[in-house]
């Protein structure tokens, strides 16, 4: 029986077999991808086109792929109806060449024989684990599970394991798919060379496969039933205590409403941007209890942004306008008594209280901001972390009943102890590795 040995990708998720590892290609021309686009729902639509989560199943893995490092994407088509052409535009726009492919013939046409191809089962719905463990493996390799209730959608292999969807195959057998007479499913034939070729497997337990990280998409019910497990899945928490604690739960119970349209992600960073810009002005006419409570609602707003972007294939133009909107929400919680004294009738100097610890509050979340993200995924315990939600929540009743120096005071200290205690908890020993470490 062949023994497993984890990949250092993820701790759970996949496995290789040690007698089944090739001989290295060396560097590869190109990574290049080809995804299935061809198979019919009972409906008459394209699988490929099967949205979750308001996003289209081809652009989800476009994203993927990208994010892998592919940069040219062949879509195996059999009939290309104007909304498969339409989404293979938006997926060149954002950067990713694509390219129908009918025959073996023009898959060889493109791919030379020292290039990988990434095969990308049609109707597959997977993490970005999987696809980076198959694009950064130095030979020919398999995702595959067990052989399950779960898994009755994949393609079987051999007697007790099934394809997870995802597989890397030479430029060679591309030219020897091409040059076998007849004709033969491209992406079913390239995976069956692979495992001719004793390609490396990197097993994927089937339990994923229960909890919706990956799946085959067979119809549009069980479309809805992958984006009801993505809803609960996603993850919500990262630093911040006001975000993590009142924000992203609210959102979450937006989340099915939010996720549905495309035009939701388009609109959003422009609803938002308008809302902080609300709130400069509300701030320098002198409404400083109406600016704070418009602020959390912008906060609402950029944790909807940070929610969406686990679901819709982010451009960098609009990560970009989510960054610069939460540094302006920054800057304006720093000059926020600023604003609303100099933009009054008195046109006077704020308290010092309100002067010059406002600035140290929006300092200290910044400092909060880079010790998360020195600290990477190894540190526990963010959610504890300042954050500007927590301060405008916090600011919001004190404006309203006249006590903003006492809360800009406190703020700044608050937000200090809670970077102490959070080093304090996140440099203890999280005691499931310790345990695994004893045994």
């Amino acid at each position: 029986m062949a023994q497993y040995r984890r990949l250092p990708i993820r701790h759970h998720a996949l496995k290789v077999a040690d007698d089944e590892i090739l001989p290295a290609w060396g560097v590869p021309v190109a990574l290049i991808a080809l995804v299935g686009a061809s198979e019919i729902l009972p409906d008459g639509g394209l699988r490929a086109l099967v949205h979750v989560a308001g996003e289209a199943l081809i652009e989800r893995q476009a994203v993927r792929l990208a994010d892998a490092g592919v940069t040219h994407m062949l879509v195996a088509v059999g009939t290309v109806p104007g909304e498969l052409l339409a989404t293979c535009d938006r997926i060149q726009r954002r950067g990713m060449k694509v390219t129908p492919v009918r025959t073996a013939a023009d898959v060889a046409a493109v791919v030379s024989a020292d290039d990988q191809l990434l095969l990308v089962a049609d109707g597959l719905r997977a993490g970005g684990t999987h696809y980076a463990a198959i694009a950064k493996s130095a030979a020919p390799a398999i995702l595959v599970t067990g052989d399950t209730l779960l898994t009755q959608g994949f393609e079987r292999i051999d007697a007790t394991r099934r394809w997870g969807g995802l597989a890397s195959v030479s430029g060679q057998m591309v030219a020897d798919l091409a040059a076998m007479p007849g004709e033969w499913d491209m992406m079913l034939t390239l995976l069956r060379l692979a495992v001719q070729a004793s390609a490396r497997r990197l097993y994927c337990e089937p339990a994923l496969f229960e909890q919706g990280e990956i799946a085959i998409v067979t119809d549009r019910p069980t479309a809805v039933l992958i984006e009801q497990s993505s809803l609960q899945q996603v993850e919500y928490g990262g630093m911040g205590l006001g975000r993590s604690a009142v924000m992203m739960p609210l959102v979450r119970l937006m989340g099915p409403v939010l996720v549905k349209s495309p035009a939701t992600a388009r609109y959003l960073p422009w609803i938002t941007g308008l809302l902080w810009i609300i709130v400069a002005l509300l701030a320098a006419s002198g409404l400083a209890a109406a600016g704070a409570l418009v602020a959390i609602v912008a906060g609402l707003g950029l944790a909807a942004m940070r929610f969406l972007s686990s679901f819709r294939a982010e451009s960098a133009r609009q990560d970009r306008i989510r960054h610069w909107i939460r540094r302006f929400s920054w800057l304006l919680l720093g000059s926020f008594p600023w604003l609303l004294s100099l933009g009054g009738p008195a046109h006077k100097m704020p308290p010092f209280a309100e002067a010059a610890l406002a600035p140290c509050l929006a300092a200290t979340i910044l400092l909060a901001r880079a010790l998360y993200e020195d600290g990477g995924e190894k540190r526990r315990f963010h959610w504890l972390l300042p954050d500007a939600d927590q301060a405008w929540l916090m600011l919001a009743p004190a404006l309203l009943f006249g006590l903003a120096p006492l809360m800009f005071a406190i703020l700044p200290l608050l937000a200090l102890l809670q970077i102490l205690l959070w080093q304090r908890l996140a440099r203890r020993p999280d005691p499931e590795i310790a345990k695994n470490s004893k045994v």
